[in-house]
């Protein structure tokens, strides 16, 4: 790592070493009525360089090498223009400023045989703008004025998005259950073993092309979700051949060159992939039980386990990111060939010190404190990313793409526990060891074909998805203060049986595999001087998961020697024997594991009908032939089977009227479902250590059905800007949430269970602006370089558990929903100097995070402001140097309870269940450009 950091050095030391270069700048317009050309493209004959001009007609090229050069500029319908002997000096702009003629004749068509550009703001809004659905987005140009990392980071800045847990997405504040992600045209697996979601942490932002959600349903899109679709681009057939190197280093406040506390683990585990250091051996037995009569192989089974304890301390590192991006553009014969290569590295560690407490209202709303506990928690996590996409385009009509994507994520987590437990009566020296591992493939081969001079399109794809979560060895064990003047502690050990999150071990398995083939046919038609576009296809998923885990305790054996409990706890572990020391118990339950399959059968059809040059509906329906099927068991053995056949019909219609070229307005109809996920239909249990609490599955649960009705009106004043104002309603039958056990309302942990609730509703308002603020101070040479981009939602939704309500928490939010998101971004872009600042600021509502009940409040996560700065700049014509500061206020993350009912929340008054801060993030890189 130190040469990483000294290559690093080197580098940076040798800017002022670069090829002298100067810019190239003018502006283009029609030579008749002086209006600028928008589009035209401006090239450097015999060079890679090119570049567009604007909706000013204004064209930039930076970093060209000091020379003499040849300029053509082209344009759709325009003669060719040639400038020969175009001059360009060290460290100046050169200024051509020229005309291009109209042709003569009428062209009959236009055929531009070209790769069409998708990442650019003004691609994705032209996208936007295009779809007969009304879709939110962003592009990986906006993405790189930002500090985000990953795609969770990415999609909080759209509108009517929100991040939970930082990986988790909500849609309109709707749950992450209720959104469906795709990557490209087929579902993504998760990589989670408890809740229905998409991890988004797990795509680093360097590998999107641009990111759509549709948020209205349509017969070509599947049928479910509620809050809207996801859809992640991975970039593709790139415009020039390029290698790019970047490297950043990151200083987070509180934690970099502080000491950082870890498990101990094997060799090669910075790679991020599982090294076995901490798996099962081989040779352990697959159930405990089995093999009680033989008390010395139990004795042996235990010492074979990695038993250390206790935590290695170092100093944190600076966190590090290192990429290495690959473009490349060629030709056999006539067919163009594509591709683009990216391996993405990074490390980050993070420590934060949660205030974790929690409470009961008993009776004559009397507060029972349960306890108030202080964790110190350290993270580390490792990610690798693999991009390998290709593109064959055969001529104008034909192409076909082979898309890969692989990510693994490994996170390292240590907990010390204080404080104090007062329900229970002891005062906490607990700690947790986890460690877990996550990896997600994604393959597709895609092909588009167009004939009847592009009367008649198919497009299909065929895909394989894989993702797998190993967590090989969770260990927790509990030791009590028992004299708080000289902090001596003691280790609790049971008796008789194990409870496995008091001293024990847990490990997990998941396993999931997806194979998805679609197919659609676009026909169309002339009918009474119009053209009728219709549109059928099919599509099928099969998707299975296998997920298994084991629970080890450890119990005393006999004669067990008290003096152990009151020592060192590695020395504990030096003690497993069946006399005088520590027996390992196996804990694991039937319901601790189960397999699962989906069957997903589609087919469709919709007609988009254009009844006058303003005004199009496209209206259609979807039918979907869906199997789950799950085979598990309860606690006491008995088989828990599920076979659920359905068959939806979901019928969906979205309308256009164009008041003008830059104006519309659209209104969408749709009926969607959502189903229950592999995890909740099982009967399995898992306890969370950091929350307290147990959640657990219903193989009873119901599929959801969802009314959905939209209304947006949409203004582009340029085609790099837009203005929208949108409404939405959603109406939700046996919608699926999560409710408390109200058998687990005692001193131990809660448990939570997965119910279908009677119904809910959810309605609001989203408003999106980007806008360059150039018109406000023509002239002003700042406000012209500088635009604003300003996207808001008010929501407002109730949720009704009907029967199921009594005693729980009725008539409130849905859980995950926030009343408001704002999102504000102020991009200043000098295009002369190669300059780029940016600031960024968001926001969102207090939303439940888990529901209550009436001895229990809701819990709220409280609203805080992040503001982050970042900048970037040119250096030479190889080199850009970029950094920012994340999280720039700070702000405290707070759980809170209305524990006085009053419907507000306000410090010293009502509880605060968890607060940390994650400390300012200050990163500092530079990108070079090999080729």
């Amino acid at each position: 790592m130190s040469r990483l950091l000294l290559f690093a050095a080197i580098i940076l030391s040798s800017i002022t070493t670069f090829a002298q270069s100067g810019t190239i700048r003018g502006t283009i317009t029609d030579a008749k009525n002086k209006e600028t050309l928008i589009g035209a493209t401006v090239k450097v004959a015999g060079t890679q360089l090119g570049a567009a001009t604007d909706i000013n007609g204004f064209f930039s090229l930076a970093k060209v090498p000091v020379g003499k050069y040849t300029l053509e500029i082209t344009y759709v319908s325009y003669k060719t223009e040639t400038i020969p002997n175009v001059g360009v000096e060290a460290d100046k702009v050169t200024e051509v400023n020229t005309s291009l003629l109209e042709e003569a004749a009428t062209l009959q068509e236009v055929r531009i045989v070209a790769t069409r550009q998708t990442n650019t703001e003004v691609s994705v809004i032209s996208e936007i703008k295009a779809s007969q659905n009304i879709v939110s987005g962003i592009s990986s140009q906006q993405i790189a004025r930002t500090l985000d990392r990953d795609a969770a980071q990415v999609v909080k800045r759209v509108p009517g998005i929100t991040i939970v847990g930082d990986r988790f997405i909500t849609i309109r504040g709707l749950n992450a259950r209720y959104n469906n992600v795709m990557l490209h045209n087929a579902f993504t697996p998760s990589m989670e073993t408890d809740v229905k979601a998409f991890s988004f942490d797990v795509i680093p932002s360097g590998q999107i092309d641009r990111l759509l959600i549709y948020k209205t349903p349509s017969a070509d899109l599947p049928g479910e979700f509620a809050g809207g679709i996801v859809k992640i681009f991975t970039k593709n057939i790139p415009d020039q051949n390029s290698i790019v190197l970047d490297y950043s280093l990151g200083v987070r406040q509180g934690t970099s060159f502080n000491e950082f506390k870890a498990s101990k683990q094997g060799e090669n585990y910075w790679t991020g992939f599982n090294n076995g250091y901490l798996d099962l051996p081989k040779s352990f037995p697959k159930d405990l039980r089995a093999v009680g009569n033989n008390p010395a192989l139990i004795e042996l089974a235990g010492r074979s386990l990695r038993n250390e304890w206790t935590p290695v301390s170092s100093t944190a590192s600076p966190d590090q990111r290192l990429s290495l991006t690959g473009n490349f553009k060629m030709k056999l014969g006539n067919v163009q060939i594509g591709n683009i290569t990216a391996v993405n590295y990074s490390e980050t560690r993070q420590y934060t010190d949660t205030k974790r407490n929690d409470y009961n209202i008993g009776a004559n709303n009397q507060i029972e404190t349960l306890f108030e506990y202080d964790d110190k928690a350290y993270s580390r996590n490792n990610r690798v990313g693999i991009l390998h996409n290709w593109a064959a385009r055969f001529n104008s009509n034909h192409s076909i793409e082979f898309k890969n994507l692989y990510n693994q994520i490994s996170n390292g987590r240590y907990v010390f526990r204080s404080g104090q437990d007062i329900a229970q009566n002891y005062r906490p020296n607990n700690h947790s060891f986890d460690q877990v591992y996550r990896g997600i493939y994604s393959g597709q081969l895609t092909g588009k074909h167009e004939f009847n001079d592009d009367k008649t399109t198919v497009d299909w794809v065929i895909g394989y998805n894989n993702s797998y979560r190993d967590q090989p060895d969770y260990k927790r064990y509990r030791s009590d203060v028992v004299d708080p003047t000289t902090g001596k502690t003691e280790i609790y050990i049971p008796v008789g049986q194990a409870q496995a999150y008091f001293l024990g071990r847990f490990s997990s398995e998941m396993k999931e595999n997806g194979y998805t083939g679609a197919a659609n046919l676009t026909q169309k038609l002339s009918a009474g001087g119009k053209e009728i576009e219709l549109k059928f296809g099919g599509f099928y998923e099969l998707k299975d998961r296998t997920f298994k885990a084991r629970n080890l305790g450890y119990v005393r054996g006999g004669n067990f020697n008290p003096a152990l409990a009151g020592g060192d706890i590695n020395l504990l572990f030096q003690n497993i024997r069946n006399d005088g020391g520590i027996r390992i118990d196996e804990q694991t339950n039937p319901n601790d594991s189960y397999t699962s399959k989906n069957t997903l059968i589609a087919g469709y059809g919709l007609v988009n009908l254009p009844f006058t040059k303003k005004f199009n509906a496209i209206v259609g329906v979807r039918i979907e032939n869906n199997r789950q099927q799950m085979n598990s068991a309860y606690l006491g053995g008995a088989a828990a089977k599920v076979d659920n056949k359905i068959t939806s019909v979901l019928p969906s219609a979205n309308l256009t009227y164009n008041f003008t070229e830059k104006t519309l307005l659209r209104a969408a109809y749709g009926v969607t479902v959502n189903r229950p996920e592999f995890r909740e239909l099982a009967p399995f249990s898992f306890f969370d250590f950091d929350f307290n609490v147990v959640y657990e599955g219903n193989p009873n649960l119901k599929i959801a059905t969802v009314q959905n009705m939209d209304l947006r009106w949409e203004h582009y004043p340029t085609p790099s800007e837009v203005i929208s104002v949108a409404a939405f309603y959603k109406y939700f039958n046996t919608p699926i949430e999560s409710t408390v056990d109200l058998g687990s309302t005692g001193l131990g942990s809660k448990t939570f269970i997965t119910n279908n609730a009677q119904s809910a509703y959810s309605a609001g308002v989203e408003i999106e602006v980007k806008k360059g603020l150039g018109s406000l101070m023509p002239g002003s040479r700042i406000l012209e370089k500088t635009s604003l981009l300003f996207n808001t939602a008010l929501i407002q939704s109730r949720v009704s558990l009907g029967s199921k309500g009594v005693g729980q928490s009725d008539n409130r939010p849905l859980q995950g929903q926030s009343p408001y998101i704002i999102n504000v971004g102020i991009n200043y872009n000098d295009t002369k100097k190669d300059l780029q600042i940016n600031l960024l600021y968001n926001v969102i509502g207090r939303r439940i995070i888990a529901v209550g009940f009436e001895a229990y409040p809701d819990l709220y996560e409280m609203p805080r402001n992040v503001v982050d700065l970042t900048f970037s700049k040119g250096l030479g014509q190889r080199w850009t140097l970029k950094g920012g500061i994340q999280d720039i206020l700070n702000q405290p993350w707070r759980i809170m309870q209305d524990s006085n009912k009053d419907n507000k929340f306000e410090s010293g008054k009502d509880f605060f269940v968890q607060k940390y801060r994650t400390g300012q993030l200050i990163s500092l890189g530079f990108s070079y450009r090999l080729l």
